[in-house]
Order: C-alpha cells, then sequence, then structure tokens
C-alpha cells in the first residue's frame, strides 16, 4: 500500500442525506415542536419524532426509527428518552 494509501485509509464523504434504518436508534436535537411531536432535521435529513413535546425543544434526544423514505430524506421515530441538553445552555 502506497503512503497516500496508508494516509487515507478508513476516511470517507459524510453525506448531508444520512440513510436511517427501521429500528435503529439515533440522538438528535429537537428543533421544534407541535405539542404532540417533535422535528428534528439531520442535514437534509428531517425526522417527526412523536411524543417529543415543547419540552424537547433544543434538547438531545434518543429516538427509535420507525419509518424511513430514503428517496425523500425523511421519516418518523419515537421519543425514547432526553440525552443531552442544548449546547447553547453552556
Amino acid at each position: 500500500m502506497s503512503l497516500l494509501g496508508k494516509y487515507f485509509k478508513g476516511w470517507r464523504f459524510r453525506t448531508s442525506r444520512p440513510a436511517l434504518e427501521q429500528g435503529s436508534e439515533v440522538d438528535v436535537f429537537i428543533a421544534e415542536s407541535n405539542g404532540t411531536s417533535g422535528r428534528a432535521y439531520i442535514g437534509d435529513t428531517e425526522l417527526i419524532v412523536e411524543g417529543a413535546g415543547p419540552d424537547c425543544i433544543e434538547k438531545q434526544v434518543r429516538v427509535r426509527v420507525t419509518e424511513f423514505d430514503e428517496a425523500a430524506a425523511s421519516g418518523r421515530g419515537e421519543f425514547v428518552e432526553v440525552v443531552g441538553e442544548s449546547s447553547y445552555d453552556r
């Protein structure tokens, strides 16, 4: 393997539209809420989070993905728990 190959080994490009698998759990920040569900954005991917009310806005929460459409980069998930506070509070 060349020196350049060794240097770049394991590198990969990040995408602005990550694909999520049904049943997986991800940690996201809730951007807004309509009272019963929240909305989170991961790059250009939008995730509706059932059970993430107004008290979850700007908090990091764990979400279990229930459905995902990779072509539309959107999906739905269930609120599991709050795992962190907003970085704005520091």
